[in-house]
């Protein structure tokens, strides 16, 4: 019968006419075939509460099956997008207990996500108590990384808006406080989770959301290992957070890093490039001016290297690959004044060599515009 309903829904010109109660014994199988589990999807966003008890009423026994199903996990979110109080909570019952391990599914874990957004505060700090002792596990794992980085977004999120709300000062902190267990974790490993594939995303939602106190933390924790992160090819997407969303000294500390190693051998590199681009995008006018006047130093002798001797760092950098785009990034960014003018005198004055250069034209086709 199932198959039958299946088919006569597939070759529908419009599944308008068709509602829940007509596949109504049938919906699991629905749920787990692909067309039937996106008719399920679209009726859940329209549907009665008649139509929604009657999925839920089926769903609810097949859950564990549905939620790691490659199409049955689509309708157990959509349950929780647009389901009841009533059956929020229902479905919050289900991943009691089950949160680790739905966590480390492929497509469990879309549904904890789900769960993290639908779900009030309330709810949530008592299913994130499960993952005491697992945050590690959880953040070096393809799937569970994606719920770390949902509890630190949404969480946080929650205890900013509770504190606009109410007006009640220091609230957010307080709220923030549930997920501290997870900061802490993180703050003990940062060198290794900033290196890590997933483990370089938590720390990102960390900048970007974490209420002021954890967010403070976080950075000075960071700060101890800027130089090892600088050049690392998921480190620097740490670094390069700390310049966007960071305080003053963060990106102080990290010019003097790039002034103390050799801004031209940094910016040849392909992941140190960006966050010396980042620096130029972010930073105030004193900490642009500073990287250009480090760009117009003439290359002296016995440097590591004799290459480009008398020759300013700068006439290096638009040779290169990467380095070119840290030039090109000044040129748009560096403030009107001394530095820029003496950078544009530069390159205007080389503006016949640099034509020769692969990488030089882009920047020989912006002088053209200033």
């Amino acid at each position: 019968v199932a198959a039958n309903l299946l088919n006569e829904i597939r070759s529908a010109k419009s599944r308008n006419q068709w509602t829940i109660h007509d596949i109504q014994g049938h919906i699991v199988e629905f749920c787990l075939d692909q067309n039937g589990s996106r008719f399920i999807q679209q009726r859940l966003e329209v549907a009665n509460a008649n139509e929604k008890n009657a999925v839920m009423g089926e769903v609810i026994p097949a859950i564990k099956d549905l939620q790691n199903d490659v199409f049955g996990n689509y309708v157990v979110q959509k349950l929780f997008e647009f389901g009841t109080d009533e059956m929020k909570a229902g479905l919050k019952g289900t991943l009691k207990g089950n949160m680790l391990s739905l966590s480390l599914q492929m497509y469990g874990c879309r549904v904890v996500q789900k769960a993290l957004e639908s779900l009030d505060y309330e709810d949530l700090c008592e299913l994130l108590n499960e993952f005491h002792q697992h945050v590690l596990s959880c953040i070096q794992d393809q799937n569970g990384n994606h719920v770390m980085q949902k509890c630190i977004e949404v969480m946080s999120v929650k205890a900013k808006e509770a504190e606009a709300q109410t007006g009640q000062v220091g609230l957010s902190g307080t709220l923030a406080n549930r997920i501290q267990f997870i900061v802490d974790d993180v703050l003990a490993n940062v060198e290794g989770l900033c290196c890590h594939p997933y483990g370089c995303r938590v720390l990102q939602r960390m900048l970007e959301h974490c209420v002021e106190f954890q967010k403070i933390s976080t950075l000075d924790e960071i700060r101890l290992c800027h130089k090892t992160l600088l050049d690392d090819q998921y480190g620097n997407y740490v670094i390069q957070h700390v310049l966007q969303y960071g305080r003053e000294s963060d990106r102080n500390s990290l010019l003097e890093i790039i002034v103390e190693n050799d801004l031209l051998k940094l910016s040849r590199q392909k992941f140190a490039s960006n966050v010396v681009e980042k620096l130029l995008k972010y930073g105030n006018s004193a900490q642009r001016n500073a990287i250009v006047r480090e760009m117009l130093k003439v290359v002296g002798e016995g440097g590591a290297s004799q290459e480009g001797v008398g020759s300013s760092v700068l006439l290096l950098m638009v040779r290169d690959a990467y380095a070119n785009y840290v030039v090109q990034t000044a040129i748009d960014v560096v403030p009107e004044g001394n530095e820029k003018q003496m950078l544009l005198e530069e390159l205007r004055e080389n503006e016949v060599q640099l034509r020769n250069y692969t990488f030089a034209k882009h920047i020989v086709a912006k002088l053209g515009t200033k």
